[in-house]
Order: C-alpha cells, then sequence, then structure tokens
C-alpha cells in the first residue's frame, strides 16, 4: 500500500465521519447490563450502537453486510462482514465492544461521560476509546484497502455488547456461530492499550480477572455503638481480619500462592528492555496526589506488578453510610466488592472457588459471610507469531509512527482472548488498542487521543493488506 495515500484517506475519513460519530455514540448514557437493571427495556444500548452502525453502513464498503443476533434476556452481538477482495484468501476475525461502564465523577468541567469534547487533539468521554472505536478502525481499515484496490481476506467482526459485564454469553454464541466465522488465521483484537502514543504497542499478555460481592454480617440490625461497641465486634474489623488473608497491607503482596505463577526469565528480560526505553513516563501519567508514589521503587518491579503478579482493588462497597449522615451506630453488616487481577496463566473459576474457602473458613466471632460472584475471566499469553506478521506490524509501526513496535504486558483483561485461543489455535492474534498514558478507561476524563486512533487505523490497514498477499 502507499502509505502517504493511507494516511490521508483515514485522517480525511476521521475528521469528517468517525469521530463526529463517537461523539455522538459517547452522547448516549447507555452503560453495560451488569450497571443498568433497565437495560433490557430502556433501549439505550442499542440506540448507541446504531448510530456506529448507521455510520459503518454509510462508508460504502464493498461487500458489507451486518446481524444483530438476539437472544432472550441477552444483550445484543453484532455480527459484521466483508467478503474477501478475491476468492480464496483467508478470514481475519476482529473482535471489539460496544456497551461503556458507568460514568463514574471526577470529570473535568470542559466534558462529561455523556457530553464529549475535543481539547488538544484528544476525544474526551465514555466509550469512545474504550471501545467504541473499534467498529471504526475496522471498517476504515478495509476501505482503506479497497480505496488502494489492494487484497484484503474476508474479515469477520464480532462487536459484544456486555464485555464490560464480564461477557456472559459471548463463548455461547460465538460457538452457535461458529460455522459462519469459519477458521480465521488471523485475529485482531482492538481492545488493548499503549504505554506511549510514539509507537504500536503489541499486547502479550493479558491478567485474568474474578469479581465478587464479599459480605460479612454480625447483627441482625444496627445498634446504639456506646451500647454494643466492646461487646459486639465490628463487621468492618473482621472484614479486615479476612482480607489480611487475602492481601498484605503493608505492601499489597498477595498471600495466597495458588494466585501467583513463576516468572519466566524472558518476561522479565522483555520488561526490562520496556522500562529501559519509556522509563517512568507512564508511571508518572496516573494522577497521583502531590507526594504519593507508587508501590515499589523500582521501575521493572512496579510493571511486572500491573501485567505479572496478582492484585486485589476494592471497587465498590454496601452498608457504609455517607459521612455526613452517619450516626454512632455499630452496623450490622459491610459488604465490599473485591476485584481481583490475576497472572495471565491462572484459572480464574479455581482461584475463585480457592478464594472463597479461605474467607468463609474459620470465620472470627462466628459472623456470617456471603461471597456472590459478579465475574470471571482467564488471563490471556501470546503464542510466538509468525513472520511474515512480525515484520509487518514492525512496518506499520515505523512508517505511520516513525518507530518501532515494542511488546507490552497488559494489565487489564479481555477474557475472550483465551477461550479463542483454545478455539482457533492455529490463529495468529494481534491484540492492539488506543487505552493509552491518561486515557483513563473506566474512570473519569476518558479520551481518545486522536492521532495516536489514526495511525493505529493506518497500521491495521497495512496489516490486513500483507496479510493478504501472504496467501
Amino acid at each position: 500500500m502507499d502509505p502517504q495515500r493511507t494516511r490521508d484517506f483515514v485522517d480525511a475519513a476521521a475528521d469528517t465521519g468517525s469521530i463526529p460519530a463517537l461523539m455522538e455514540f459517547v452522547k448516549v448514557p447507555s452503560t453495560s447490563p451488569l450497571f443498568d437493571p433497565e437495560w433490557e427495556t430502556n433501549g439505550l444500548i442499542r440506540k448507541a450502537y446504531t448510530i456506529l452502525l448507521d455510520w459503518a453502513t454509510a462508508q460504502n464498503v464493498a461487500g458489507f453486510s451486518y446481524e444483530i443476533l438476539s437472544n432472550p434476556h441477552e444483550a445484543d452481538l453484532l455480527y459484521l462482514e466483508v467478503q474477501a477482495s478475491s476468492p480464496g484468501l483467508p478470514t481475519v476475525l476482529m473482535y471489539g465492544h460496544m456497551d461503556k461502564q458507568p460514568a463514574f465523577t471526577g470529570w473535568h468541567d470542559f466534558c462529561g461521560a455523556t457530553n464529549p469534547a475535543i481539547k488538544e487533539n484528544r476525544l474526551y468521554g465514555r466509550g469512545a476509546a474504550d471501545d467504541g472505536y473499534s467498529i471504526t478502525t475496522a471498517m476504515l481499515s478495509v476501505k482503506a484497502c479497497q480505496e488502494q484496490h489492494q487484497p484484503h481476506g474476508r474479515v469477520v467482526m464480532v462487536l459484544e455488547t456486555e464485555e464490560e459485564s464480564g461477557s456472559p454469553h459471548l463463548i455461547d454464541n460465538i460457538n452457535r456461530i461458529k460455522d459462519r466465522i469459519g477458521t480465521p488465521s488471523l485475529i485482531v483484537c482492538l481492545d488493548s492499550g499503549a504505554m506511549t502514543y510514539d509507537r504500536l504497542w503489541l499486547t502479550s499478555s493479558l491478567r485474568g480477572v474474578v469479581a465478587f460481592d464479599f459480605k460479612v454480617e454480625i447483627l441482625q440490625n444496627g445498634v446504639h455503638s456506646g451500647d454494643a461497641s466492646g461487646i459486639v465486634p465490628s463487621s468492618f474489623r473482621i472484614m479486615r481480619q479476612l482480607l489480611s488473608r487475602i492481601e498484605d497491607a503493608e505492601t499489597g503482596r498477595i498471600k495466597l500462592d495458588f494466585l501467583h505463577s513463576p516468572l519466566e526469565p524472558k518476561v522479565y528480560g522483555d520488561m526490562a528492555d520496556v522500562c529501559g526505553l519509556i522509563g517512568w513516563s507512564f508511571i508518572k501519567s496516573f494522577p497521583f496526589v502531590e507526594g504519593a508514589q507508587a508501590m515499589e521503587r523500582d521501575l521493572v518491579e512496579n510493571m511486572l506488578n500491573r501485567a505479572w503478579r496478582p492484585t486485589l482493588s476494592v471497587v465498590g462497597a454496601n452498608g457504609l453510610p455517607e459521612a455526613a449522615s452517619a450516626g454512632n451506630v455499630l452496623r450490622p453488616s459491610t459488604t465490599l466488592r473485591l476485584s481481583i487481577r490475576l497472572p495471565p496463566r491462572i484459572n480464574s473459576s479455581e482461584a475463585f472457588e480457592k478464594i472463597k474457602e479461605v474467607l468463609t473458613t474459620d470465620v472470627p466471632y462466628g459472623a456470617k459471610v456471603e461471597i456472590s460472584r459478579v465475574g470471571k475471566g482467564n488471563g490471556w499469553a501470546m503464542n510466538n507469531p509468525r513472520k511474515w506478521l512480525e515484520d509487518a506490524y514492525q512496518e506499520a509501526s515505523n512508517e505511520f509512527y516513525g518507530n518501532k513496535a515494542l511488546y507490552m504486558g497488559e494489565g487489564g483483561s479481555i477474557p475472550f482472548m483465551g477461550s479463542l485461543q483454545e478455539i482457533y489455535p492455529e490463529a495468529d492474534f494481534l491484540v492492539i488498542g488506543v487505552l493509552g498514558p491518561e486515557s483513563n478507561a473506566h474512570g473519569p476524563n476518558e479520551m481518545l487521543d486522536i492521532p495516536y486512533y489514526k495511525k493505529l487505523t493506518c497500521c491495521v490497514a497495512h496489516m490486513l493488506a500483507t496479510h493478504a498477499h501472504q496467501h
């Protein structure tokens, strides 16, 4: 492909079409089913993705069609297909999602979760970077090939609308349409991140996750703290005791050996190479309060914590009144929602059952403990890519970013990748995305770095054409 023609096409198509469409997508106050009990009746998820489907249809991509796959009480699955430019070319499977996280608080004055704004070449708003852009990159990369009469294989894109809810129905749906998908030789996931915006970053691993509600109950109802404290143990203190079985509060290290996996020397070496190149810039991009610092003083250890070690986060709570309205009452119970990130090769189902046993055995003071799982997913580790693919993304990164591509271990989870690797063991994987420094997916001020997004789309177009030429 002619790189300059690709660049010019993507720049124009993004500025006049995909960026405005993404802004309209952001405006819809839709959230993933897990966070919206009325999702089946309010139609917000469908309203949001229809904006991008209409944009995709308007691109007049030759051979394009789509279908909305619906099952009772399940969020929709979008199946998009572009016929191969000529018979006999292989299939490329692309993945993205159209659902969003809740709004959260703390947005800049000039933007909001559903109030998109562009400032300094960054599009702010919920859902554009995670992961609405994925359909636009997929469609524009195919269209770029067609504009230059370059070959491309058959492209199948699966867009789910419950990824942020843990993808509870995705694998069953994939198995239902497995014959339609065929046997892809290349799988492109457009839901990952980048450590810097100066090059293409290839995700080499993803952590798994298990999330659950953890409730400790000691009383049938609240009682006066003056009467009861010193006699009735605090549910919060019991919670702290139980959590200390999992996590060392001083260091953040997970104590349970079954949640760790050995670090291979290559993993450590690759991480050290990346850290030597980017320094502390990635870590400094987090919005620490003044005087705060990272968990480790060693850069490589911080990055290994992020990508290859388990961590525990408290992401929600029940039973705790707002401070302004809290009386002197010993509360009957405390509930925390916990998210435990797992190393790439740990089985999340087995991990959950063992964690549950740890938290419910020999509970202090005979308190009642309830554990309710809300989500899980296995991690993923990349197999060695074929030479043509490695050459292609290095060529693309050098051409469109001016720097070589690098690998990164991603701290987040895309459970679908591990499942896909089991279903299609012979396929090459290309796991990439736009969630770089300050993109802040899931939190306030989520943003899409527009220049990086455009260059990533150009890279995907280059790799589609190269993939077709290999066959």
